[in-house]
């Protein structure tokens, strides 16, 4: 509907200007020696609104220009964060459907992405515990930077 009311608005505007330009019989002369140039009034007009779009353009296009190296940096961070906790989502599923090889290297991926490390860490060292692999899950353990004993989650790893 908004579309409609725009499109109605546009076309109502364009038939008043241009029967308001039918009837405008004015003429501008520009001097500048040794040149003279003579336009109608409608022509200079439309020279000037084109000429105002076109520079309105190039401006927002300049600004949408220099920021794209943020907007780049933006995206790149944002795409990093996303497979990150993709990785420890997808860990999480592992461990809980008992893959314990793909729980462990889905949430150490994570972890070294920085996705949650108290969790990502957690979950490794779960993994590593139930395959047997005791320094791995010390390891793990030791990057959550604190005891063991702080963490309920981290002594039934042990």
């Amino acid at each position: 509907m908004k579309v409609l009311f725009w499109t109605l608005a546009i076309l109502l505007l364009a038939v008043a200007l241009t029967m308001a330009a039918r009837h405008n019989a004015g003429y501008v002369l520009l001097i500048y020696p040794p040149y003279r140039i003579e336009l109608t009034l409608n022509f200079l007009l439309v020279l000037l609104a084109s000429s105002f779009f076109i520079a309105y353009g190039l401006l927002h296009m300049g600004r949408r220009v220099l920021r794209l190296p943020a907007n780049v940096r933006a995206f790149r961070q944002q795409r990093q964060q996303d497979k990150a906790r993709s990785a420890m989502i997808e860990g999480m599923r592992n461990f809980a459907a008992g893959d314990y090889a793909a729980a462990e290297k889905r949430a150490a991926s994570a972890l070294e992405m920085g996705e949650t490390p108290e969790v990502n860490a957690l979950i490794a060292a779960r993994a590593a515990h139930e395959l047997k692999a005791f320094d791995r899950r010390d390891a793990y353990l030791a990057q959550i930077g604190k005891k063991p004993s702080d963490y309920p989650e981290a002594g039934m790893a042990e």
